[in-house]
């Protein structure tokens, strides 16, 4: 399997301006040698988006984010790695060196030849479609029963799946496509070790097929439409829609349909049109309504949010079922987005009103009176929250109120919580100081560190969970004054480091690298820049200033060194208290005897120094 080699990795970071590369996402000014804009992550109107092209890193203090050009396309195109190191040097026009010679048909990654099967399952879907006999019901039945034309289907790449067990397989065998490929596809069954492509049944056999893109266009899944053509003998012969499973490509929660098509069509101050199912969508662009994105058979996710909000559109028009399933659907909506900034506008369809069929018959401007009589994210959860037909009690109007509230905990802006709570006041004819202060009183959710920074996050918040330990700073003085790091990485214990951190499992990995000799100092770490959260963690301690002079380093080195190893002495002394005090009674002699050796440690301590 061919990787791409390390110095391909540094020259971009060290040709690519990081400036030009963010440009095309974020509206950025000068602010001093660095850049700021609005942040491409979330909803704000106060710049918090810091680019600063010297040091090669990005840094926004509304989410707490950050890390380098890489990181900044894996966030924003929603790609692996090794992914966004090809986007950029296709973008720059800069030619990639792999190791171990260039990557043939035997050597290219699991993930490119899956990406390739999908792409020729496609074009073979679609040919069957068009030009095979047993598909010719098929054709009336897209054309006839669900009145599109054949023009949209060419547009869409629709397929169809032959009921034949190993038809597909048979096609990729002429092809040369691995069956370790096909395993990982999610387009067959066959057992864990078989190896004949004869053997691969098809998942999808006798079905409608409708292509899944991912926002760069590339088909990732596929979901299938159950028609008569469909044998009986298919396990999944009763549901009317099947999908693709997950695969290394293909995660539904983070991929909305249609997204690939929406965005560019996406004009500012336009909406996106959030519906149902695919094939809701492709009836809305038939018509002319091209911002039509759907979520993949679920209810919306937080992912496929936060994917919309990346382009930033006026709002979200969400056309629901006016069912009381569809009003529900909008309900569990909402506080996600909330959390996301997202403006949601309700445009509900009478009962039992179907969207296929209004815009079949009616075309576009289907849709004006249900947006003249659409609701707002606020408006939806008062109306489902008050009885139908007559005025609200003072016992209903409460219990609205507290039903808002609840929502309002998601929204991350003081200013749009105390609007939102003018509007309500209004929608429930109570006064609105009384609601700002009853919401005030209001008992909080618990908050959640796990998995991130806090939003608005201080310097100390974005250190270790214990918070003063020293493991940031000491690791913040390892990159920052190189010429140190492996007189540190010789004194250091690894016990000493608190490994609940990123900035403790960061450290740990560049000491172990150092006390091996695999690398001379820190000055080019980036081979053991592994994850995310580690670019993450690189662009905060690149953006933030210790004030610590050179001539001042060693003396900084040696306290945090011994901070971090009194902190672990005192540590274990309590783990020690802990284990005395849950002994059986033969156990606490020699616990207590440790317990004296480790309190002697404490009491005085070694002083380290490099």
């Amino acid at each position: 399997m061919a990787r791409i080699a390390q110095q391909s990795v540094e020259t971009i970071k060290h040709q690519v301006n990081l400036v030009d590369l963010v440009s095309p996402y974020v509206e950025l000014k000068r602010a001093g040698s660095s850049w700021k804009g609005l942040s491409p992550f979330t909803q704000e109107k106060t710049p918090s988006f810091y680019v600063h092209p010297d040091r090669g890193f990005y840094k926004c203090f509304s989410t707490g984010e950050g890390g380098d050009c890489f990181t900044f396309i894996m966030k924003v195109e929603n790609l692996e790695f090794p992914e966004a190191i090809e986007f950029i040097a296709k973008k720059f026009n800069i030619t990639l060196e792999y190791e171990a010679g260039g990557p043939s048909r035997e050597e290219v990654s699991l993930r490119k030849q899956i990406f390739e099967i999908h792409e020729l399952a496609t074009t073979w879907y679609h040919q069957q479609f068009s030009e095979s006999q047993e598909a010719a019901p098929v054709r009336s039945y897209w054309q006839e029963q669900r009145g599109f034309t054949m023009e949209t289907a060419d547009d869409v790449k629709i397929g169809y799946a032959p009921a034949a067990r190993n038809a597909l397989a048979l096609y990729f065998k002429e092809r040369g496509i691995s069956t370790a490929a096909m395993h990982k596809s999610g387009l067959f069954f066959a057992r864990d070790n078989e190896s004949y492509h004869d053997n691969f049944k098809s998942r999808f056999r006798g079905r409608l097929m409708v292509p899944i893109r991912d926002v760069q266009g590339r088909v990732v899944a596929f979901t299938a439409r159950q028609l008569e053509q469909t044998p009986e003998d298919d396990p999944a012969r009763e549901a009317k829609y099947v999908n693709s499973p997950e695969t290394q490509i293909f995660h539904k929660s983070r991929i909305l349909f249609g997204m690939d098509h929406a965005r560019t069509h996406l004009k500012e101050g336009a909406s996106f049109l959030l519906v149902e199912g695919q094939l809701d969508a492709i009836r809305c662009w038939s018509v002319g309504l091209h911002t039509a994105v759907a979520p993949q058979g679920t209810a919306i996710t937080d992912d496929q949010l936060h994917l919309m909000r990346r382009y930033q559109p006026s709002s979200v028009e969400c056309l629901l079922d006016g069912d009381k399933a569809g009003r529900k659907a909008a309900l569990r909506a909402l506080p996600l987005a909330f959390k996301a900034g997202l403006e949601f506008r309700f445009l509900l369809l009478p009962e039992k009103a179907d969207p296929d069929d209004l815009l079949r018959q009616h075309g576009a401007e289907a849709l004006e009176p249900l947006r003249k009589a659409s609701k707002s994210a606020i408006e939806l959860a008062v109306s489902e929250s008050l009885p139908d037909g007559r005025a609200p009690s003072t016992h209903e109007k409460t219990t609205a109120l507290r039903n808002v509230f609840e929502l309002l905990q998601h929204v991350p802006s003081e200013v749009a919580r105390e609007d939102y709570i003018q509007t309500t006041s209004r929608l429930l004819n109570v006064d609105p100081h009384a609601a700002l202060v009853d919401f005030k009183k209001a008992p909080k959710p618990q908050a959640n560190n796990q998995g991130g920074l806090k939003l608005g996050s201080t310097h100390k918040d974005s250190r270790d969970t214990l918070l003063t330990d020293g493991t940031w700073e000491l690791l913040w003085l390892v990159l920052h004054f190189p010429e140190h790091s492996a007189a540190i990485s010789e004194i250091i214990d690894y016990d000493w480091i608190n490994s609940s951190s990123p900035a403790g499992r960061l450290l740990k990995r560049i000491l172990a690298e150092l006390r091996e000799g695999l690398i001379p100092d820190t000055s080019n770490i980036e081979n053991l820049i592994e994850t995310i959260e580690d670019r993450q963690l690189m662009a905060d301690l690149q953006s933030r200033d210790l004030d610590i002079e050179a001539d001042l380093a060693e003396t900084e080195i040696n306290t945090q060194l011994n901070y971090i190893y009194n902190n672990y002495l005192k540590n274990r002394l309590n783990g020690l208290k802990q284990q005395v005090a849950n002994a059986s009674p033969t156990e606490q002699p020699a616990l207590m005897r440790l317990v004296k050796t480790a309190r002697n440690e404490l009491a005085t301590p070694h002083q380290l120094e490099i």
